[in-house]
């Protein structure tokens, strides 16, 4: 049927109109109390109207908060009609608003007529049509949004019937989308209690901090389907953030944030980032959005933290904050609706109320993790497969009277592993006794190992307890106990087998509850097979081995072991260090550290001390260190220089997170040294100008850009 092209329609057309328009509000009336979805209403409204006006295509254009119009739901007549479908129109609402009023019905019979204003032309062209009606939805003076029918080939005259006819279908929609919006608000409220009472029940549930906020994350996570969430609690000055709990959906890909998390430790300054002071201190939920971003920021937001969008909200207790909730979604979407933003929020909040009970008491948990700071030397970090295994391992043994064997390189760590094991084996209130076996002459490792007489020797004036006797109770740990003697091997064999000894000296026998913790930084088992430690005590002190792996076998671990190292001595020196530069902390991971954490502690120490009030660069590490950097960049320069004389290609390696200015500059100079100094091939390849290379260049260089173009290549 062909559109009327009189000024009035037909009684047959006026007829089916009013059927159309009955069935419509016979449906809604129908079906609104019992099945309410908001946007499959809509689409069955663009769809019938669509038809029933014969046009080629029918949307609702909704405002969005920015001003902007959006095409939200629409029906096309064929798919040979363009879509635009989720279209946003830069048309700013309030300028059309002068030209056009939006809150009545909008004619335009021709969109190309040059009676129009350009503006007018522009907005329908925005939407793609050659004819447009435009109908307002409103309510209570709200425009709640627009009904557009389009033809997009040829010109229409809208008659006033039609007009009057829409303007009456969206008085009835006005009122089912109120009512409509009414009940899935009612609904979202409902189920957002729900969700809340049922986080609330799984807090009072368990005690346990860690068991606690996996659970809340985890349910979080499927109520507002974000990809990944995690806790973080804030150190007692209130400088620090520590991540207390993560958790990622299934689907989730976090590879890259969880080695963030890895690489960078923990605990994170959160003076460094202002939007965080912002939401501590005014207690307002973040509502961030990667379009919101600066391009820089939106690439590492993208890149490495794997997001598009993010809602951070405070943890308060008793009105004062306590520590952050943050979701990240990696799909892009649209602004948070309110009732996600109440859902976080409600989470937050019944944290922090969580955290104000007794058994979940944050002046516990500040206490213990300012404990665990003040004694941060003694943790072992790391989250190599390696390590952790060894800590798993000592950690399942650590409860237990088991004899445990540690070997490892010297400076691995065996001594913080051997601490780890007291501190968690039931005995830590016991004495725990440390003895140097390879510190201590071979003539007097007896009598600290098992006391003396009085008159035993010259100088015992008298009588001494052993460290056996001391440790009673509790543990001791014999360090380097491949430098025993023969001799202190037997008497040792004796006590581990029958849990008696005697003093040098004496004859009496003594009894001691001991557990022995041994360490070595050389192969026990083949130094027994060659006859220089005592066979059966080695598989008596090694029931339980356990290997620390060498610094070089743990590479990864190197970036958290240097921030560790880097806050411990700036406060232990009182040296203020603002960071450590990208080369600095390059050589440290690319060295291969013979002596292992003990070397490069004392590298970053020294590091410290001669940095103090700047940044650490390369030339503060020890020369080792910078000469292996200095030779692996001339290798790798040398490659590139080989694969542009066979006329190869070669790699960029680029660090994540990295500024635009550090990438720039990286690609510049490794192009560089692919065409061995040669600036206008270099420039030809990056396809910039050779001026923009010698600018560059003089503003690494730290120099004035010259006002005369250099000539040379």
């Amino acid at each position: 049927m062909q559109p009327e092209t009189e000024h009035s329609l037909s009684l047959e057309r006026k007829l089916k109109l009013h059927e159309a328009r009955e069935s419509i509000i016979g449906r809604l009336a129908a079906k609104l109390p019992t099945s309410i979805n908001l946007d499959s209403f809509l689409q069955v409204i663009v769809a019938e109207l669509g038809r029933m006006m014969e046009v080629d295509r029918c949307d609702i254009i909704k405002l969005t908060p920015e001003g902007e119009l959006r095409i939200s739901h629409e029906w096309r007549v064929n798919d040979n009609v363009p879509s635009s479908l989720q279209a946003r129109i830069p048309v700013d609402v309030a300028t059309l608003s002068q030209y056009l009023d939006v809150r009545r019905p909008i004619k335009l019979d021709d969109t190309s007529s040059p009676e129009l204003d350009h503006k007018v032309r522009f907005f329908a062209k925005s939407l793609g049509t050659r004819s447009l009606l435009v109908v307002p939805v409103v309510l209570d003076d709200e425009v709640l949004g627009l009904i557009g029918l389009h033809h997009t080939r040829a010109a229409r005259h809208w008659t006033d019937e039609e007009v009057a006819f829409l303007v009456s279908i969206a008085t009835q929609l006005a009122i089912g989308y109120q009512y409509t919006r009414i009940y899935n608000d009612k609904k979202r409220e409902a189920e957002t209690t729900e969700a809340l009472l049922e986080i609330a029940n799984t807090l009072n549930a368990r005690s346990d901090f860690g068991d606690v906020s996996s659970a809340v994350l985890e349910r979080a996570l499927s109520l507002v389907g974000a990809d990944y969430c995690a806790l973080g609690v804030l150190d007692a000055d209130e400088k620090r953030i520590s991540l207390a709990a993560f958790k990622a959906a299934p689907h989730a890909v976090t590879d890259k944030v969880r080695g963030l998390i890895e690489t960078h430790g923990q605990s994170m300054d959160v003076t460094e980032y202002p939007a965080m002071v912002d939401i501590l201190s005014q207690g307002k939920t973040l509502k961030l959005h990667e379009t919101d971003l600066p391009l820089p920021l939106r690439v590492i937001f993208n890149a490495t933290l794997g997001g598009r969008a993010a809602l951070v909200a405070p943890v308060r207790i008793a009105g004062h904050a306590f520590g952050l909730l943050g979701l990240v979604w990696s799909e892009q979407r649209d602004r948070f609706k309110d009732h996600e933003v109440a859902l976080v929020e409600g989470i937050a909040d019944q944290i922090g109320t969580a955290l104000e009970r007794d058994h979940l008491s944050a002046e516990i948990m500040r206490l213990k993790s300012a404990l665990h700071e003040r004694y941060g030397e003694e943790r072992i970090i790391g989250q190599a497969p390696a390590i952790r295994r060894a800590i798993e391992l000592a950690l399942s043994v650590a409860d237990t009277q088991t004899s445990v064997l540690i070997q490892g390189e010297s400076g691995t760590g065996k001594e913080l592993l051997a601490n780890l094991i007291h501190f968690n084996s039931g005995r830590e209130d016991q004495p725990y006794i440390k003895l140097n076996c390879g510190a201590i002459p071979e003539t007097l490792l007896e009598s600290e190992l098992f006391g003396h007489e009085k008159g035993a020797f010259t100088d015992a004036r008298a009588r001494r307890q052993g460290r056996f006797e001391e440790a009673d109770g509790g543990t001791l740990f014999l360090d380097e106990v491949g430098e025993m003697s023969p001799t202190a091997q037997v008497r040792l064999l004796r006590v581990l087998q029958d849990g008696e000894f005697t003093r040098v000296g004496g004859n009496e026998v003594l009894k001691a509850d001991v557990r022995i913790v041994a360490a070595s930084n050389v192969d026990l088992e083949r130094a027994a097979e060659q006859g220089k430690f005592r066979r059966d005590l080695f598989y008596r002190l090694s029931v339980f081995p356990i290997r620390l792996p060498a610094l070089h076998e743990r590479r990864e671990d190197i970036h958290p072991l240097v921030f560790h190292f880097l806050e411990h001595y700036k406060q232990r020196t009182g040296r203020f260090v603002s960071g450590i530069s990208k080369e600095a902390l390059r050589a440290l991971v690319s060295y291969d550290w013979p002596g292992n954490v003990r070397e490069l502690e004392n590298a970053i120490e020294r590091a410290v001390i001669i940095a103090s009030g700047r940044q650490i660069e390369l030339d503060d590490l020890p020369t080792a260190i910078g000469n292996v950097a200095a030779e692996r960049e001339t290798l790798a320069r040398a490659e590139r220089a080989q694969a542009a004389s066979e006329g190869r290609s070669t790699t960029l390696a680029i660090e994540v997170p990295s500024s635009m200015e550090d990438i720039e500059r990286k690609a510049i100079e490794t192009t560089l040294d692919y065409t061995s100094g040669d600036k206008t091939k270099a420039a030809r390849l990056l396809n910039i100008g050779r001026k923009t290379i010698y600018r560059k260049l003089e503003q690494y260089n730290g120099q004035q850009t010259s006002n005369s173009s250099p000539e040379e290549n």
